[in-house]
C-alpha cells in the first residue's frame, strides 16, 4: 500500500489512480487527515504500508517526522 499525501486532491487522486492501474494498492489523503489516520493506525496496518509519498503541502517536515 502506498499512501499519497498532498493538499491537492486532484494530484493525490491522479497518482493513486495511476498506481492502481499498475496493480499497486494506494490511496490519497490530505495532510490534516493523515495526522489523524497515523495516530489511529495499528502496527500491523502500518506494516502493510510500503511507501509514503509526500507531495505539495505546507507541513512536509512535520509529516515526515510522524512516520518514524
Amino acid at each position: 500500500m502506498y499512501i499519497i499525501i498532498d493538499d491537492r486532491d486532484i494530484v493525490a487522486g491522479g497518482y493513486a489512480t495511476g498506481l492502481d492501474r499498475e496493480g499497486v494498492s494506494s490511496t490519497g489523503i490530505e495532510p490534516a487527515e493523515f495526522r489523524e489516520w497515523i495516530g489511529k493506525t495499528s502496527d500491523s496496518d502500518m506494516h502493510a504500508v510500503e511507501a509514503f509519498l509526500i507531495g505539495d503541502c505546507g507541513e512536509r517536515e512535520a509529516l515526515s517526522r510522524l512516520m518514524v
